[in-house]
């Protein structure tokens, strides 16, 4: 049996060098994104996004994702001093190559800002039963209603490498790109 995959760091939050999860706050106020359940890929130790959102009088609610166990305690912490945060905003730990669609809810807006960072060589193998990264844009697009958003950042580490999914996917996927935020690529389901 295959130990999970996990991200053996922590990763705080330094806008100068990952703005990422700034920016995607910044484009739900600028859009008025109000009321809506989001899915946050990569939470960092600053969990920036999640108490935003929770705090910011939005309505909007997070649903957020960490590879990293110091990333995990930091959120497991944040809530446990802050109900409003709490109820507002989930965090999980675990592999998002694993992911079960059927353990989710629909989401309005997915944020996909660190595809084809933490994939790793076994992750798509039959003994340990991921997906690749096509799969995994798949899964979270099929859990993107109707008119939703979702996010890429064009400044990843790994974007060279997710650009040529993003681009497949575009042309075979029902979305459109709608535009450009700052360091994020944004595109609307139909």
């Amino acid at each position: 049996m295959a130990a999970l995959n996990y991200w053996t760091d922590k990763w705080d939050l330094h806008v100068d060098i990952c703005p990422c999860d700034v920016h995607v706050n910044d484009w739900l106020a600028e859009n008025g994104i109000r009321n809506k359940l989001i899915y946050h890929f990569g939470t960092g130790t600053h969990h920036v996004i999640g108490k935003e959102q929770a705090q910011n009088g939005s309505g909007n609610m997070v649903f957020g994702i960490t590879a990293s166990i110091e990333e995990y305690e930091a959120y497991v912490k944040l809530v446990a001093g802050n109900s409003k945060v709490a109820k507002g905003y989930v965090a999980y730990f675990g592999d998002i190559y694993l992911t079960n669609p059927q353990l989710l809810p629909d989401f309005d807006v997915v944020t996909m800002v660190h595809l084809c960072e933490f994939f790793f060589p076994n992750t798509a193998s039959a003994e340990y039963g991921g997906v690749d990264d096509r799969g995994l844009l798949d899964i979270f697009t099929a859990k993107t209603r109707p008119g939703g958003h979702i996010l890429f950042y064009t400044k990843s580490i790994a974007f060279e490498k997710a650009r040529p999914i993003v681009a497949q996917w575009e042309k075979e996927a029902p979305v459109t790109r709608v535009g450009d935020f700052k360091t994020l690529a944004v595109y609307q389901k139909r």
